[in-house]
């Protein structure tokens, strides 16, 4: 069998893209073809921040434990976490302030996104510190005794499949070696098919990753949290996806969607109109 690292470089498909394309070929046809990205909007530049930030939360948060050195209660915790993440902000808000400033992006504004966002994973982080503490540990043997280790935007790459992405959370349980991923929807909707396929996408990452099976994950939407099984059939349907996109170019425009509800607001119509 070829090992993976010796195949020959190859462009990733992004989870991005099997989403893209559950939710219309035909737009990612044209992104991919036409090289039409999206335009860049408030929404869009506001995640960017959010995401970028708790990035940078994660690299760091092995610190931030060391450093706590008593018995703080769950309020003090919190205002640790808090404070590091508004300090990380108000760096990434100066280093793009122009850009901010020119979709009228307050530094206020975004500091209330990224706690909004960050509040329940904030919870499962102070939970589990809090649950140490009252047991007398601290610092470097605070880190070492959790037993669930949170990990919030990773980064992901398989160089065996061709395929990359930025997992939303990660739960690593020390005492059984289970890795968990999780998908989180601001949205209060079901869940959909298309939720499942990138859950699954970055369990086949996180497998090759940290070399161990990954059997589930959770989507969370909303008040709903949704347990998913990581099959051998949604993996198949996620592989073969990354065959069809890495192929797009080769390939005759996929048909129009029927539901026009997406067509209505979708910005590359006249673009469709023309294929």
């Amino acid at each position: 069998m070829q090992n993976p690292i010796n195949k020959p470089s190859r462009k990733p498909v992004s989870v991005t893209e099997l989403t893209a394309w559950e939710y219309c070929p035909r737009k990612l046809f044209i992104q991919k073809i036409l090289k039409l990205p999206s335009k860049l909007n408030r929404a869009m530049l506001l995640g960017k921040i959010k995401h970028q930030t708790i990035e940078l939360l994660s690299n760091n948060e092995e610190k931030i434990i060391k450093n706590i050195d008593k018995d703080y209660d769950k309020l003090d915790l919190v205002l640790i976490y808090e404070k590091f993440i508004r300090d990380l902000v108000e760096k990434i808000f100066q280093d793009n302030r122009r850009i901010l400033e020119g979709f009228n992006i307050t530094l206020e504004e975004i500091n209330k996104k990224v706690m909004s966002d960050f509040s329940h994973d904030l919870k499962l982080r102070v939970s589990s510190i809090k649950d140490k503490l009252k047991f007398g540990f601290f610092k470097d043997k605070l880190w070492d005794s959790l037993d669930s280790l949170f990990i919030s935007e990773l980064r992901l790459e398989s160089q065996e499949h061709g395929l990359k992405g930025r997992v939303d959370r990660i739960e690593i349980v020390k005492s059984t070696n289970e890795i968990i991923p999780y998908e989180l929807k601001t949205r209060e909707e079901r869940i959909f098919h298309s939720d499942e396929i990138q859950l699954t996408a970055y369990s086949i990452m996180l497998e090759e990753h940290y070399r161990t099976k990954v059997a589930r994950g959770f989507i969370e939407s909303g008040t709903n949290k949704q347990e998913i099984k990581i099959t051998e059939e949604l993996k198949k349907e996620v592989l073969d996806l990354i065959e069809k996109i890495r192929n797009i170019e080769n390939s005759p425009p996929p048909a129009m969607l029927s539901n026009f509800n997406k067509c209505r607001s979708c910005e590359f119509q006249e673009e469709c109109m023309k294929l």
